[in-house]
């Protein structure tokens, strides 16, 4: 399979030069960007004679090295420049190109158009990773080519911002009758990857943010044209949240002084808030005692990273094939969620929290200390992930956040557990890839995070932190490779991570573990059996694995962690008496999925004890699951009545609803047995009748409780407020979607009532996709109303696609097309591309399952495959399992990857056309 991949390893030799400093003047129009660059090299090998340089459909106008032209051949997306003599290691020389390029608003790398407001010049925007730059000026395209940067704009003087990494050196001045320049000089060594242009017209907010130490950071948020300033004020305090937290809460001695840190941080909001209501000239007055008492608290705690620059912005922008883009000092964020906005969900809200603080991470974790080759970019993302994931468990609470990890690994379809067994499932680092795009995945942001979580749990947390400190320490301002990250592991916990790391970052897949224990009263110990399957040709997992073992009266008689780097291993443990039953892989330390023999009898006991939320909902998942196989098996088969009273008594539990919501109530449309794992038509099936069974047998006890969680939440702009506010949403439109099996006139009404009287969007579009996928005959008519309410508004149009792409109705294909049809639908739209096609392709009961979803599948992929070749890729995962699809339905797929093949011109989506070749080359 290597052999097919476009790039390997072996093609990211240690570069012969080292970029020292870029000068580059972007002279920029509507019609070309012309892009001077002087570029200062530093040869690092014994002679060279030539220098290969990055350039992508440039228009070469001139190069010289100093100021004298060279010779050069420019070909295959390369320009091998002959040096005018060959020069030695330890000489300088500097490279002068003057190029043209051609902004688009589709090919959404290097510079492209942005979405513009009417009768304003166009917005343009750069994308560099990860090869961008090379779209815009040749160059050493590569992580390693950290150097410093000056960077000049000249553009339309209409514009609003001229924006570029670094501080302003030159201010924004006239240049001539039309246009303005401004200079940027970025003092930090920084990759092309994370450079960032944009001109454009954004309404521009602002405050001060101040670090405990009293250090000032001037915050910009660049929001869309006519964003309200409420709004704006809120993102701008969520931003100055993230980057305090940071500041407090990360470091190497970060659990320490924990009540000390926490009143500092009280100390800082009421700091802030004095600030706001302060008179410019009365500023240091007003807060000057409450700045005293944190500068007197600071001199005993040793905090987090600390940002370098004067300024840092977030820049919305409307079309990207990425959420954000931590270019350094100028995070670009999509519109749809940079910002609170009366038609964003909670779910969008919850992201737009956390990608602010990924982001911001990405200063310190990716810009300070940057990856080596596009191989490494898990690495930039996995410790960054764990930091924003820890932020949100921070506002939302840590169960909240796990039981979101969770679903992540197992949703069907999506989730990477699924897609980690595809035909053409990757590992955390690849034998190679078509496009560094394929590196941006599940696997990335979801299974690599779970390796370093493991990591940490086997060195514990405290030590964790003093190594993930000692790592930037060790690298900062320099490239840095996973294994420099595992020495740095390695070297505080005394402990080698080589063997482990090597399977868990070359191997496909995931353990599949089992375990029992045996308790030996004699010696008052505990015998633990442990065992994983080994798939063919690989090596065993190497993997921390807890456990606990609890008593008939909820006492808990051993706990343990225990590395397992075998096939099989035995251990003990000490137990201080007879246990009932035992609990596996706590707060799901490992990634790893148990095996079971356990009774229906001992799952309820477990289930009446134990106390791991995230344990907990996996063993309603077992028990869940096991029901959805007898119904499968027997479509006359009644539903247990002893599951719906647990899943009931869960959803009536208060107290668990108010700390993690609805998430622990999730019914997952999947089961281990191979006869039913992929028939989702049928699994859909089962699962509804087991939400209809709940909803008959308590009908009256659901509407009591969705009164009681429909009451109108005060506004507020509080995370913690909104935490219990989202939690409480969640499950109220759980409640909702229980009724909703009914499919009666009533429950109709009730639906429509609902959306029509929706005061938010989350409760607007959770009321749309019941009421379209119901027996309703007006459910056209819901639709076109909510399409003329949307189309207009960005955001909510994005919602309302996303929300009807997931509907499971006989009429889903038709609702898409008339979406399609819209004059408010635009494909080269990264967002509504995703919002359509890419959820529709994972919708697989229909997209797969039924002929008309097929075709639609496959015009679709056609229709994308030219304009968005990322978002197509991910289209393609629908096909992942398709060996072990029934042939009613693998026969006419695999006609459908023939006929992708044949169509698509691999010069113009060379990533998808590889991809499909991949799958077809798989197929058996």
């Amino acid at each position: 399979m290597a052999d097919t991949y476009r790039y390997h390893p072996a093609e990211f030799p240690e570069p012969l030069v080292q970029v020292k400093h870029i000068t580059a003047t972007f002279d920029i129009t509507e019609e070309r960007v012309g892009v001077s660059a002087e570029t200062t090299f530093l040869v690092r090998t014994d002679k060279l004679s030539e220098i290969v340089l990055n350039a992508r459909d440039l228009e070469i106008q001139s190069i010289r090295q100093n100021t004298r032209p060279v010779h050069y051949i420019y070909e295959n997306d390369l320009i091998t420049v002959t040096l005018q003599r060959p020069l030695s290691r330890g000489a300088e020389f500097k490279l002068v190109t003057y190029t043209i390029c051609h902004p688009t608003s589709h090919i959404l790398e290097g510079i492209y158009f942005d979405v513009t407001p009417p009768g304003l010049p166009r917005t343009m925007i750069t994308q560099c990773q990860q090869w961008g730059f090379q779209r815009m000026a040749p160059c050493l395209d590569d992580m390693r080519a950290k150097c410093t940067w000056t960077t000049t704009i000249i553009a339309d003087s209409r514009y609003t911002n001229l924006i570029s990494n670094g501080n302003v050196i030159r201010e924004r001045m006239r240049y001539d009758e039309t246009r303005d320049t401004i200079t940027y000089q970025n003092n930090e060594p920084m990759p092309p990857y994370l450079f960032f242009l944009g001109v454009g017209t954004w309404d521009t907010f602002s405050r001060d943010f101040i670090y405990p130490d009293g250090k000032t950071v001037r915050l910009g948020l660049l929001a869309p044209k006519d964003s309200d300033p409420s709004s704006a004020k809120n993102a701008l305090g969520i931003m100055a949240d993230c980057i305090l937290w940071t500041y407090l809460y990360t470091g190497p001695e970060r659990y320490e002084s924990i009540d000390l840190r926490n009143e500092i941080y009280r100390l800082c909001k009421v700091r802030d808030a004095l600030a706001r209501e302060a008179e410019p000239a009365e500023l240091e007055e007003a807060i000057d005692p409450v700045q005293r008492q944190i500068s007197a608290l600071m001199k005993r705690l040793v905090c987090g990273y600390q940002y370098p620059y004067e300024v840092y912005r977030e820049i919305a922008m409307q079309n990207s094939d990425f959420g954000g883009m931590e270019n350094t000092g100028n995070t670009t964020i999509i519109a749809s969620r940079i910002m609170p906005d009366m038609e964003i969900t909670d779910a969008s809200y919850e992201y737009l929290i956390g990608v602010k603080q990924h982001e911001f991470y990405h200063n310190l974790n990716g810009s300070s200390v940057t990856g080596d080759t596009p191989f490494s970019i898990w690495l930039n993302e996995a410790v960054t992930v764990m930091i924003e994931d820890e932020y949100l468990a921070f506002l939302f609470g840590t169960e909240y956040v796990r039981l979101q990890n969770i679903l992540q690994m197992y949703t069907p379809g999506t989730g990477t557990f699924s897609l980690d067994t595809g035909v053409v499932a990757m590992p955390i680092e690849p034998s190679g890839f078509n496009d560094p795009n394929d590196l941006i995945s599940s696997v990335t942001y979801v299974k690599a995070p779970e390796f370093t979580r493991m990591i940490e749990t086997m060195l514990g947390k405290r030590a964790f932190a003093w190594a993930l400190d000692l790592y930037h320490k060790r690298f900062a301002g320099k490239n840095a490779s996973p294994r420099d990250w595992l020495h740095a592991m390695e070297d505080v916990g005394r402990t080698d991570f080589s063997f482990m790391a090597d399977r868990w970052l070359k191997q496909t897949g995931y353990p599949i573990v089992s375990a029992s224990a045996k308790y030996d009263a004699e010696n008052d110990v505990a015998e633990i059996f442990v065992s994983q399957k080994i798939p063919s040709g690989k090596n065993p997992w190497i993997f921390p694995f807890t456990g606990r073992l609890i008593n008939d009266k909820g006492e808990i008689v051993a706990e343990f962690i225990k590395k397992i780097d075998s096939e099989r291993l035995t251990f003990q443990v000490p137990c201080t008496g007879a246990f009932s039953f035992a609990v596996w892989n706590l707060n799901h330390a490992a990634y790893l999925r148990m095996e079971t023999t356990a009774s229906d009898d001992e799952l309820y006991l477990q289930l009446k004890y134990d106390t791991d939320i995230v344990v907990t909902f996996l063993t309603h998942c077992t028990l869940f699951e096991r029901e959805m196989v007898k119904l499968c098996r027997d479509e006359a088969a009644e539903v247990s009545p002893r599951l719906v009273d647990e899943y009931i008594g869960l959803l009536s539990n208060a107290a668990v609803m108010e700390r993690v919501g609805a998430l622990p109530l999730t019914l997952f449309e999947s089961v281990s047995d191979p006869e039913y794992m992929y028939s989702y038509t049928k699994l859909y099936e089962a699962k509804r009748r087991f939400m209809s069974a709940v909803a008959s047998s308590h009908r009256d006890r659901l509407h009591v409780l969705l009164s009681a969680y429909s009451s109108s939440p005060a506004k507020t702009n509080s995370p913690a407020k909104l935490a219990r506010i989202f939690k409480t949403r969640s499950v109220k439109n759980l409640i909702l979607s229980l009724l909703a099996t009914l499919d009666t006139p009533d429950i109709h009404a009730m639906l429509k009532e609902r959306y029509e009287k929706a005061v938010c969007a989350t409760d607007r579009m959770a009321a749309l996709s019941l009421y379209l996928s119901s027996s309703a005959q007006d459910r056209i008519t819901m639709l076109e109303a909510e399409l003329a309410r949307a189309k207009d508004n960005p955001i909510a149009f994005e919602n309302f696609t996303a929300a009807v792409s997931t509907t499971s109705s006989p009429d889903t294909v038709l609702y898409l097309k008339t979406i399609e049809a819209s004059s408010a639908f635009d494909p080269e739209q990264a967002g509504v591309s995703r919002a359509l096609y890419l959820r529709f392709s994972q919708n697989r009961k229909i997209s797969i399952e039924t002929a008309a979803g097929r075709e639609f599948l496959e015009s679709s992929i056609l229709r994308l495959a030219p304009v968005n070749e990322y978002v197509t890729t991910g289209m393609l995962s629908a096909f992942s399992h398709v060996n072990r699809y029934a042939d009613e339905v693998k026969l006419p797929l695999v006609s459908i990857l023939e006929n992708l093949r044949d169509t698509i011109d691999e010069s113009k989506a060379p990533s998808v056309h590889r991809t499909i070749l991949q799958i077809l080359g798989k197929i058996s």
